[in-house]
């Protein structure tokens, strides 16, 4: 009955363990970024192993595990880089979206928002409203989340202060028109906006948001052990007296 028991378990959890996997997988790959960044990813891998895989029939599952691990290894370097470069992303949209056209925005409207985070102190956003002309047709767009900025759970200042130094911020690059709008001549209703259009944006990437995560996450652990030590020391000296 225990072996039953436990054969079930084991199974339940490796299944657990493969929905989680595969929620993570589609949550990235085809929610939190754009999808020609796995199939860049996956091009790449592929090249690099073409020999091998022209031998998947004779060793299938070692072939398909190193390439497994290439692709992710590439996949995540992709995502750095263009999370980290508004520059290069819009140049990776130009590539990709080659169809498309830039155009003027009329009016365009930021509205910066406050989202508290897990492990961090949370990261300001904003989402911005414009309009654009294509023919005699006028469109009123939204892009949400256009901007983002993150923030760790150091930093000392008030939601209430980030956002309004964040508000400060997207108000120059649009006075300054530093931004892009592009829109499918094909389907004019269809239409991108890129707030930033920086070489470098390291406090508005998702870099930057796991590593201030990281960092908050082994601070927790430091801590964590330094209070058991602590504690364990007075529970001994303690029992000296």
């Amino acid at each position: 009955m225990i072996k039953k028991i436990k054969k079930f378990s084991d199974a339940f959890f490796t299944f657990l363990g493969v929905i989680v996997v595969a929620a993570l997988l589609v949550f990235y790959i085809f929610i939190e970024n754009p999808v020609i960044y796995f199939l860049y990813a996956f091009i790449i891998a592929a090249a690099v192993n073409f020999k091998r895989l022209r031998s998947i029939r004779v060793d299938f599952r070692n072939i398909i595990r190193d390439f497994s691990v290439i692709l992710g290894i590439v996949y995540l370097v992709i995502i750095t880089i263009m999370s980290l470069s508004p520059f290069l992303t819009i140049q990776e949209f130009k590539i990709s979206h080659w169809n498309w056209k830039t155009v003027d925005a009329g009016e365009i409207k930021a509205l910066p928002s406050w989202d508290s985070g897990y492990k961090r102190m949370g990261n300001a956003y904003a989402d911005v409203y414009y309009t654009y002309q294509s023919g005699r047709t006028l469109y009123k767009k939204t892009e949400s989340e256009a901007l983002k900025r993150y923030y760790p759970f150091w930093n000392s200042q008030e939601p209430d202060e980030l956002v309004t130094a964040f508000s400060r911020y997207i108000s120059e690059k649009i006075k300054q028109e530093e931004f892009s709008v592009f829109y499918s001549p094909e389907n004019p209703r269809k239409s991108k906006l890129f707030l930033s259009t920086d070489l470098f944006y390291f406090q508005g990437s998702l870099f930057y948001n796991f590593i201030t995560s990281f960092v908050t996450m082994i601070i927790g652990i430091m801590g964590l052990i330094t209070a058991i030590i602590l504690f364990s020391n007075r529970n001994t000296l303690g029992k000296f007296r």
